[in-house]
């Protein structure tokens, strides 16, 4: 499921990974992101999140590499 371990939670900052979304489907095996944590001063997601592999904010770039890797080893159509 997730690719790293939640760093928030490892330092203490939040006491639990933050919600999971599944958002595309890689060879049918679903890819979660992690919603992360809102800093409330400033409406924008902890740094710590921010920082992490599994953050939302990482979906497309993962979903494009993945795709232009599909297109280059000729298994898409």
């Amino acid at each position: 499921m997730a690719k790293t371990v939640c760093e928030a939670k490892r330092i203490g900052e939040v006491k639990r990974r933050g919600r999971p979304s599944i958002e595309w489907h890689k060879d049918g095996v679903p890819q979660y992101y992690c919603c992360g944590y809102i800093d409330l001063s400033n409406d924008e997601p902890l740094e710590v999140c921010r920082n992490c592999a599994d953050h939302i904010r990482h979906v497309q770039e993962d979903w494009e590499k993945w795709r232009s890797e599909e297109k280059t080893d000729g298994k898409m159509g």
